[in-house]
């Protein structure tokens, strides 16, 4: 097991596998389609231009640089967050403000949230793979990662 300092952007607890991505997500161009509306709200990735088309954030701790695109992002994450739909914590490279908001507006309003921590350096994408388990603690600052036996 290893662990990685991490800057608490919204506290919370997490146990999931780990979805990382090098490159950042639009949220709004990657979940809001057709196939994700009808006939429930779903998390796959729809966004054929983006690596992780065709895979569910649902329950994952999700590792990418950072959000891009839309004003309507914190709305997406906001809806998938309160219907327990998003991923289980976000781990970023840069918290961008348009992304916290969504999971920031879930907690006061629906009293459900996710963490998000941020860890600015590359070495994010050495320390956790896709398929490894990680842990958050609240208040530890810090992402405990066990590596997946495939990545071994």
């Amino acid at each position: 097991m290893t662990s990685l300092g991490a800057r608490i952007i919204i506290d919370g607890a997490c146990d999931a596998s780990a979805l990382v991505c090098r490159q950042p997500i639009n949220f709004t161009a990657a979940l809001c389609k057709v196939p994700n509306l009808l006939p429930f709200k779903r998390a796959e990735v729809r966004d054929e231009h983006h690596e992780l088309f065709g895979q569910n954030i649902a329950g994952t701790a999700l590792v990418l640089p950072s959000c891009v695109g839309s004003t309507y992002t914190g709305l997406v994450l906001l809806e998938l967050v309160s219907l327990e739909r998003g991923p289980a914590a976000l781990v970023v490279q840069k918290a961008d403000p348009l992304l916290v908001s969504g999971v920031i507006l879930s907690q006061v309003w629906y009293k459900k949230s996710i963490p998000i921590l941020e860890h600015p350096g590359e070495d994010l994408f050495n320390a956790i793979w896709t398929g490894d388990r990680v842990r958050i603690e609240p208040g530890a600052g810090e992402v405990v990662i066990e590596r997946a036996v495939s990545a071994i």
